[in-house]
């Protein structure tokens, strides 16, 4: 038993440095070394590699197929290009929110979300962010491993029916499938143990190829094609009765759901950053780089319809197609690394971080990366793809969640505490500012569940078209969920603020200045950390939690 005690504490038991501010008895709790404030001295991205995030990010094969649902409504493509930029613009005022937050103040998103919700009510928006990334984990390393199958299928063409049988119809994927996706998952792997500053290489990376590759990409398409195609000349037709002004909402929303994440992902890199003014003014990169990607999938799609006589709108799909097996296998590498690139900063990166905040005693951002690989795999995206189109409906809908946690965050920091900041030393301190009402600030709950509320018909009508006694104009109104959710949620918060008043700033130095400048505390600071940790302890004798001590 006691080599057991030991290796819990000596081998998976994390604490924070020693000589940091959350150095304390009980900070275990609420930190370690990866959740405390960045050091000015290892923030190593500067404004080209935060910029370059946007190339980076915006490359992605589930981007250049966000058009596809709104041609499937009918709307011209043209026209749905125009929706898709309206709604990265919409997403990319919270991005440079998130991000100026997260470098000015060195936090990531969980600590970020304690300001807003309290110690222990930010577990309810790090159980909303963890469980969507996690998902779209599995589906990302699916898309991953076709592009790997595009590699092997170019180098041997008989992988294509290589045991096509071996596995059931019924599994939703053939050998190839799963031997693809399990290469990419495998490949994927080295790079979840890179610190987030040595990502900035992978990305820079990703900055230098994938413009070039995106150029390649459209000439072919356009010289094959021979020009844009039939697919951009199609008038809008909307079928079952829907307006325009409803296939073009849907569609912004649609373009605003594949980066929402990202709204509230931006201060997980952007404590890494220097400058929080470059921080948020990188994000302007944001609809530019999107929109690029888009256009792009939509002139690829056209292009297949002239080519191949059928609409394609996975790029992956028509790579498979080609003849040409040099440039077959080199788009599948370089669509494998731009996947690679999008899974691990968009998708393990955050769960990690959400992992870490609600068990930082165990997790850190490399624990929790390797747990969320491990997770993905086990959901078996193949069959989500293959069986699930409700699932993946719901997924896309999933904004109704995001929009309001977007809300409650925009309004606390802006409207509420009018952009002065965090006291970041309490933003770990139990019984602090931030404690509110036993850890739980109860207007965000509920400012969150008014965001939520009215758009959860809208996610079930989503999820199942055939469900009754939702009204069209309803319909209509949903069609904006994230929208919606961000206005309905902060405005809520900020009047039920007024309603509800309590207080935003504390007459005490913020005491985790030394942690994010760099120097060492001084031995009075250190002597009023251990006062205030005695207090802390008197105040849980107070409240009836340590009955050993009133005893």
């Amino acid at each position: 038993m006691d080599s057991i005690k030991i290796f819990h504490d000596e081998c998976l038991v994390l604490r924070p440095d020693k000589g940091s501010f959350t150095d304390e008895v009980q900070s275990i709790r609420w930190s370690n070394r990866d959740l405390d404030p960045v050091p000015n001295d290892q923030k190593k991205w500067k404004w080209y590699h935060v910029g370059g995030f946007w190339i980076a990010e915006g490359f992605s094969v589930a981007q250049m197929q966000t058009p596809s649902s709104a041609v499937a409504l009918g709307l011209n493509p043209g026209l749905a290009i125009v929706a898709c930029l309206l709604g990265n613009i919409m997403v990319t005022i919270p991005c440079m929110s998130q991000a100026y937050i997260g470098s000015k103040f060195s936090i990531n998103f969980p600590v970020l979300a304690r300001g807003s919700f309290g110690l222990w009510g930010s577990y309810v928006a790090m159980v909303v962010r963890g469980v969507i990334c996690v998902i779209w984990y599995g589906i990302q390393g699916s898309l991953g491993g076709t592009a790997v199958q595009c590699m092997i299928n170019a180098i041997w063409p008989s992988f294509q029916t290589w045991h096509i049988n071996s596995l059931p119809t019924s599994s939703g994927v053939t050998a190839p499938a799963l031997l693809s996706f399990f290469l990419f998952w495998l490949a994927t792997l080295p790079f979840l143990y890179l610190s987030i500053p040595t990502l900035r290489w992978m990305f820079l990376a990703k900055i230098v190829i994938m413009p070039f590759f995106g150029i390649s990409l459209f000439t072919w398409a356009l010289t094959a094609g021979h020009g844009w195609g039939p697919l951009f000349s199609i008038p809008n037709n909307i079928t079952n009765g829907w307006s325009v002004g409803y296939a073009f909402c849907y569609t912004m929303t649609a373009s605003a759901s594949v980066n929402a994440t990202f709204a509230i992902n931006q201060s997980d890199i952007t404590r890494y950053a220097r400058s929080p003014r470059s921080s948020w003014l990188a994000q302007l990169l944001l609809p530019v780089c999107i929109t690029l990607t888009e256009l792009l999938g939509t002139v690829m799609a056209a292009s297949s319809q002239v080519v191949y006589g059928q609409v394609q709108w996975n790029p992956l799909d028509i790579v498979l197609l080609w003849d040409n097996r040099a440039a077959k296998f080199f788009a599948g590498l370089l669509f494998a690394f731009a996947n690679m690139g999008t899974n691990v900063a968009g998708n393990s990166i955050p769960f990690a971080n959400d992992l870490m905040g609600i068990f930082p005693k165990y997790i850190n951002i490399r624990r929790g990366q390797f747990i969320c690989a491990i997770l993905g795999f086990a959901i078996c995206p193949w069959e989500i793809e293959a069986k699930a189109a409700r699932f993946l409906a719901f997924l896309n809908g999933y904004t109704v969640f995001l929009g309001p946690l977007v809300g409650v965050i925009m309004s606390d920091f802006w409207l509420v505490r009018r952009g002065k900041g965090f006291n970041v030393y309490n933003l770990y301190k139990p019984y602090g500012l931030y404690w509110y009402t036993d850890g739980w600030n109860w207007i965000a709950i509920a400012a969150f569940c008014v965001g939520m509320g009215p758009q959860l018909p809208g996610l079930a009508y989503n999820v199942n078209p055939n469900i009754g006694g939702i009204a069209r104009g309803y319909l209509d109104f949903a069609s904006l969920a994230w929208l919606d959710g961000v206005i309905f949620s902060g405005a809520a918060y900020y009047l039920l603020y007024l309603l509800f008043p309590f207080p935003t700033q504390i007459d005490e130095e913020d005491k985790a200045r030394h942690v994010i400048a760099g120097f060492e505390p001084t031995d009075e600071e250190v002597s009023s950390y251990s006062s205030d940790s005695q207090q802390e302890e008197g105040e849980k004798v107070m409240k009836g939690e340590n009955a050993m001590a009133v005893v």
